[in-house]
């Protein structure tokens, strides 16, 4: 027996059976074969990869066929924005409806799932209470009825009415028509919208999959 060879048995390795020939990647006699482990398992050099596999070796090393597909996903989709109205009134703005068709434009190009809109009114200080809190609902309604004139879906929108809660400005010290101009950004209304798009991505799947 060679030495070479004896040395190995000793180690605990065998010889495979098979081409005498160089096989890049493995260990082997160069005149009887790939030398293997006691388990039976190829030994590799650091040479060794995927592309120069031998498959009685590594039969699990063969790279699986795969294919390239575009599969459907969800994406969250999430925005705010709000819309103004004058002073004692649930008329839009023609700046709050420049917002909303902001809104609608932003949209117009996607794919949606589950769509939910959320609107909430909102009022300045001035004047009592229970008016207040009525106005903001109309206010509220007023948003939902552009929105749906616009091919939002109606029945993916919800509405309330806040009245004078969550102010954006206080306004301290103005009086009169100073102070309904100040208090202008608290007589809105705002708009959340959640929806899942629908988008197209590339994955490789294995083929038979």
């Amino acid at each position: 027996m060679k030495p070479m060879i004896q040395g190995l048995l000793l180690a605990g390795l065998t010889v495979a059976s098979g081409p005498s020939f160089a096989a890049t990647g493995y260990v082997d006699d160069s005149s009887t074969g790939i030398v293997r482990t006691g388990y039976g398992e190829c030994l590799h050099t650091a040479r060794w990869g995927e592309e120069n596999f031998i498959e009685e070796c590594d039969p699990v090393a063969k790279a699986a066929e795969v294919a390239v597909v575009m599969v459907k996903e969800l994406k969250p989709v999430s925005l705010a924005a709000d819309a103004l109205f004058a002073f004692d009134s649930a008329d839009l703005t023609d700046e709050g409806r420049n917002r909303l068709d902001q809104v609608v434009g932003s949209l117009s190009a996607k794919q949606l799932e589950n769509k939910q809109i959320e609107i909430t009114g909102y009022t300045d200080r001035i004047g009592p209470e229970g008016y207040n809190l009525g106005l903001s609902e109309r206010r509220a309604q007023a948003v939902r009825d552009y929105l749906v004139s616009k091919g939002m879906p109606g029945d993916a929108i919800s509405t309330q009415g806040l009245g004078t809660a969550k102010p954006v400005v206080d306004c301290e010290g103005e009086r009169g028509a100073s102070l309904i101009d100040c208090l202008a950004p608290n007589r809105r209304t705002e708009i959340e919208f959640s929806a899942m798009e629908v988008i197209e991505v590339e994955k490789t799947m294995p083929v038979g999959e």
